[in-house]
């Protein structure tokens, strides 16, 4: 499966994409092997199968771009972290930053959530010093709850809200 947005592809990685993989994991944990990112591709894998219409386990995309088998970052859904919660996630490369790739991946997301999977919401948050990942969301046309821990901002956006309007950044 392939999204496609811009100049991006997010996609599912595949074994191939092993090298690839561990520098992109290197950057994001530390240090990874060839056998780990091998257990990472399968972990993707795997948590990708229990993915079901209206519920998301986890889903991980490597964000690519279109000209290069290059990873530049991660993306995706995640159904685990926050229960009863499905959370939007979007990591780019620091050398890729402030093209407006983030956006791009989250609004592609947002679409794929709710107009593929049938989903009711999605929830984001950030650190209160990531300026740039809460302008993201507020881009994607998610919104601010009006509590926040420890001074962190989270954000939403439901379906309503999302066919309604919600829609800020086209693709």
């Amino acid at each position: 499966m392939e999204l496609h947005v811009s100049s991006l592809v997010l996609r599912m990685v595949t074994e191939e994409e092993i090298a690839e993989v561990a520098r992109m994991w290197e950057w994001e944990k530390g240090p990874v092997s060839i056998d780990d990112a091998r257990k990472a591709i399968k972990w993707m894998h795997d948590n990708h199968e229990k993915n079901k219409q209206g519920h998301i386990h986890h889903l991980c995309f490597a964000v690519f771009e279109t000209e290069s088998n290059k990873i530049i970052g991660w993306c995706g859904l995640d159904g685990q972290c926050c229960p009863g919660q499905t959370v939007i996630f979007y990591s780019i490369e620091n050398a890729h930053q402030g093209k407006g790739y983030a956006t791009q991946c989250a609004s592609k997301l947002l679409e794929y959530a709710f107009e593929s999977l049938g989903m009711d919401s999605i929830h984001g948050g950030c650190y209160k010093d990531n300026i740039a990942s809460c302008r993201v969301m507020e881009k994607i046309g998610m919104k601010r709850n009006p509590d926040e821990e420890d001074g962190d901002p989270s954000f939403y956006i439901n379906k309503d809200i999302y066919f309604d309007g919600g829609k800020i950044c086209k693709n």
